[in-house]
């Protein structure tokens, strides 16, 4: 044992040959029988990011007046969890007409009945729903992003609003 451990000492660069086995050999063997097979992070042969769409949108949350609100601190949640939300809601609606087309082309009545069920949903599960309702109400606006023949364009438009009732 001492012999092999003096070995190690004297091969150049042992610590990367130590990767190497690992990331050929050991991983590869302990994944094998996974649902994603050489899926180990970050180890991946799944790389994230294999090419990136032309088109995307974002998502924010404004009162009544169109002043950004900060998601976190007054939602409990990030604005990517809300993001989130609506694009599920999106989804179903694409679902349940036909699945065809894309979520941009639905209706903007459809937007915007995803848009109102995300707000609530928002306004019902904040930490302080107090100092939410007495914003008066909630918009949420989505930001659209194309990458078209070598430039970026963004338009925006608000999709949803809720009022909130003055009690």
């Amino acid at each position: 044992m001492a012999q092999l451990l003096s070995r190690l000492r004297g091969i150049p660069f042992r610590f990367h040959w130590i990767v190497v086995i690992l990331m050929a050999f050991v991983i590869p063997a302990l994944t094998a029988k996974t649902e994603k097979p050489g899926e180990f992070y970050p180890f991946s042969n799944f790389p994230m990011y294999s090419r990136f769409a032309p088109d995307t949108y974002y998502v924010y949350v404004t009162d009544l007046n169109n002043v950004a609100l900060p998601s976190g601190g007054l939602f409990g949640t990030s604005v990517s969890n809300v993001k989130k939300a609506y694009d599920r809601k999106l989804t179903n609606f694409k679902a349940e007409a036909g699945g065809k087309g894309k979520k941009a082309n639905l209706p903007l009545e459809k937007k915007k009945e995803a848009a109102d069920e995300v707000l609530h949903w928002l306004a019902k599960n904040a930490p302080d729903a107090e100092k939410v309702r007495a914003l008066g109400g909630l918009r949420l606006h989505q930001v659209d992003v194309v990458f078209k023949d070598g430039k970026v364009s963004k338009s925006e438009t608000q999709v949803g609003e809720i009022q909130f009732s003055k009690s």
